[in-house]
């Protein structure tokens, strides 16, 4: 008994130096400028990542929202290329990564449990709100990936006022029942609470192989190794348990509304008018083209749309998280994200005389350009 003893626990420090090692090794600290503060009204207190313009300044900020298990850092990596918000900022948008509730930096308030409901009544209002205090503006555009894209297009439908516009990149407002979605949901449940202690312990292998499972999240043939590495190192967070039951609920009943009943998220895309783009990618497992160009197609207001593959000229048909840690996202995907952006958030003039900054005529204001077709 007590030789059984000596190897369980040489195995288990062993296992804790893997673990404290390859975290140090590969985890990407974040370079964003500052990082603000936006408390929820129900007291949670959410960090957002801020990177100032590069360029000339745009009229509209951009808020990032981040996906299912992942923290602010999948929307703005440490390594630069792979962030989305450090390109944007470069093309002179001020721009502002969420870390949602439970996630990276986000503190928590007297409530302990939520569900994706509170993401959309809590704290996007909350992060919105703290968006329009820094910069004065008085509204924000919007991008979100997965369950962030999720949480823009239920968030446009309840509080559309301050959200002048939106890119849905890979959100599933339909549950396709297909077998890769519902392994990766039944493996996601039942890993939910070691999501991020897992990733940390096969960061340092990721790339060798390339699961079936995993695959439907990232296509890892499609993303390099160190970026890999990094990426699982650093951006993973556990799943939160009300989240994942009713992303369960939603899949099992092919649904996409509150728990309470209160809000029909799907049935408000027809009703919604906030102008949005839809990204979406060939060989997505968890949100494949049809069911993205299934949301664009309810969608009420202006919209537009971008499949990320090789019939658009592309290198790759990318997958899921490959659409932002793809080895040629940053030049494939990143700009035509930044072009429909950039269409509906003008350069501004430099201010003159006290006076305030005003949007430059002609093109800088987006006339006339189009990012995929719209309807």
């Amino acid at each position: 008994m007590g030789t059984l003893a000596a190897v369980l626990l040489a195995v288990a420090l062993a296992a804790a130096a893997h673990y404290a090692f390859w975290t140090w090794r590969l985890r990407v600290p974040g370079t964003e400028d500052e990082v603000l503060r936006a408390v929820t009204s129900d007291g949670w207190c959410l960090a957002l990542g801020r990177r100032r313009p590069r360029g000339p300044a745009r009229a509209l900020p951009v808020l990032l929202v981040h996906g299912l298990a992942v923290n602010r850092y999948f929307m703005d990596f440490g390594e630069e290329r792979h962030s989305l918000s450090a390109f944007l900022a470069a093309s002179g948008f001020d721009c502002f990564a969420l870390d949602l509730r439970g996630h990276g930096q986000s503190r928590p308030g007297p409530r302990r449990d939520w569900c994706f409901d509170d993401y959309v009544r809590a704290d996007l209002p909350a992060a919105l709100d703290a968006v329009r205090a820094a910069t004065g503006a008085a509204r924000v555009l919007l991008v979100g990936h997965s369950q962030g894209a999720l949480v823009a297009l239920a968030g446009a439908g309840l509080h559309p006022e301050p959200i002048a516009g939106l890119v849905a990149m890979a959100g599933p407002t339909r549950m396709d029942p297909g077998p890769a979605l519902r392994r990766f949901a039944r493996a996601a449940f039942a890993l939910r609470s070691v999501t991020r202690l897992l990733a940390r312990m096969i960061a340092p292998f990721a790339g060798l192989a390339h699961p079936r499972l995993v695959q439907a999240s990232i296509d890892t043939r499609n993303t390099s190794r160190p970026v890999l590495r990094r990426m699982l190192a650093t951006t993973t967070e556990n799943v939160p348990l009300g989240v994942g039951q009713q992303f369960r609920w939603w899949i099992r009943q092919d649904l996409f509304r509150s728990l309470d009943g209160a809000d029909d998220y799907r049935a408000n895309l027809a009703r919604t008018r906030v102008p949005a783009l839809f990204v979406a990618a060939p060989r997505d497992g968890l949100a494949p083209p049809g069911v993205v160009r299934a949301s664009h197609d309810a969608w009420g207001g202006e919209k537009g749309w971008f499949l990320a593959g090789t019939a658009a000229g592309l290198s790759a048909d990318y997958g899921h998280g490959d659409l932002i840690f793809g080895r040629r996202a940053p030049e494939e995907v990143f700009p035509r994200v930044r072009a429909w952006l950039e269409a509906r958030a003008p350069v501004l003039a430099p201010a003159a005389g006290g006076d305030a900054a005003r949007p430059l005529p002609g093109r800088d204001r987006g006339e006339g350009r189009m990012d995929g077709p719209r309807s």
